[in-house]
């Protein structure tokens, strides 16, 4: 029985041996605590002035002193329109036909007075021979010679009134021509319209080489805008351009119905991009001549409510590091403390590699 026993607990010993192999540790991992991405486009952090800008709405308007309305001086109806809105007129182009007794009257009177000059020249011609011969007196040739100056002067009259308007074929009809260069701005006319000399303008012409931008300054912003600065212009129709020029004018009178100071900025319109009526933004920048260290806004990560930057390092591995800054700009960020002059801060694909360098610290 002893024997059986033993015999059984050593084949239970040898079968727990031979089942029994001892197993290599696992192998532990390094953890990764740096990130070498390729391909990163990252940003020296500089030493500069410290600047703050602000964002005025506006509008492109004419600029007043290029700007040519015209209004009939007499009583008609329009029989031809020869122009659209919008269209590029030269000086004494025709852009519309008019019919009116007044002008027929006017012309007419004309034609009487050049005959009655053209007498009035001859009577003087004489008048001024018999004075040189001792037979007419000082009064005589005075006479002739007022007369003569006085229609001289009824004519230049006419032919003021008549200057923008010429002799059509069509017997009763005259031409109403373009008083200068430039572009229809404005046009209150069609065939058929009765006008006079009551009317507003039919029609407005404006050299659009030059307009105004008009921004307003709210109460809040008094003592943040100043003649002289420049204003970078902006507008929806045109995103990816944008226009600078500068203040020259501040009212000083509120508007009351917006209660805004307007700014004005003459600003060149060499492509006419700049329409009249666009809405645009004016960025307004003002320059400190306190230094900090400055990187472009894109660069800011906001992570559980916090700001971040990703910093590459000499040997090309990121580092996320927290960070807050001292001036927000609307493009850049300044910072007197947390980031020194010369490290490389990340702005392409910031976001997707801080995701990633979180990762590899996990």
């Amino acid at each position: 029985m002893f024997k059986s026993n033993l015999f059984t607990l050593s084949t239970v010993a040898m079968l727990m041996t031979s089942c029994y192999e001892p197993k290599e540790a696992p192998v532990t991992q390094k953890k990764q605590t740096s990130y070498q991405p390729g391909g990163v486009a990252a940003y020296p952090a500089v030493i500069e002035p410290i600047t703050e800008s602000i964002r005025l709405t506006g509008q492109i308007e004419y600029n007043p002193n290029q700007v040519v309305r015209y209004a009939s001086l007499v009583t008609g109806m329009i029989t031809r329109s020869h122009i659209s809105l919008g269209d590029r007129v030269t000086k004494g182009q025709v852009l519309a036909e008019m019919r009116s007794s007044e002008l027929s009257e006017l012309n007419a009177q004309g034609r009487v007075l050049e005959s009655q000059l053209s007498v009035a020249k001859r009577k003087l011609a004489s008048v001024k021979s018999m004075f040189e011969d001792r037979i007419a007196s000082d009064k005589d040739l005075v006479e002739a010679e007022s007369e003569a100056e006085i229609l001289q002067s009824e004519i230049e009259k006419i032919k003021s009134n008549l200057s923008l308007y010429n002799a059509s074929s069509e017997k009763g009809v005259f031409q109403i021509k373009a008083p200068v260069s430039g572009y229809v701005v404005e046009y209150n006319i069609s065939e058929g319209t009765q006008v006079s000399s009551s009317d507003a303008s039919l029609f407005t012409i404006s050299d659009l080489s030059e307009v105004w931008v008009t921004a307003n300054i709210y109460a809040v912003d008094l003592s943040f805008v100043q003649k002289g600065m420049k204003a970078v212009i902006k507008s929806k129709a045109y995103p990816n351009d944008f226009f600078e020029g500068t203040i020259s004018d501040i009212s000083q009178v509120f508007d009351p119905t917006e209660r805004v100071l307007k700014a004005r900025i003459r600003m060149a319109n060499k492509e006419l991009k700049l329409k009249p009526g666009l809405t645009i933004e004016a960025v307004v920048t003002r320059h400190s001549k306190e230094l900090a260290v400055g990187i472009p806004a894109a660069a800011l990560i906001l992570h559980n409510n916090e700001n971040y930057v990703l910093i590459q390092k000499p040997d090309n591995t990121l580092e996320p590091r927290k960070v807050v800054a001292n001036v927000k700009d609307n493009d850049r960020l300044f910072f007197k403390s947390g980031i020194a002059a010369g490290e490389k801060v990340v702005i392409n694909n910031q976001l997707l590699l801080f995701s990633e360098v979180l990762d590899q610290d996990k």
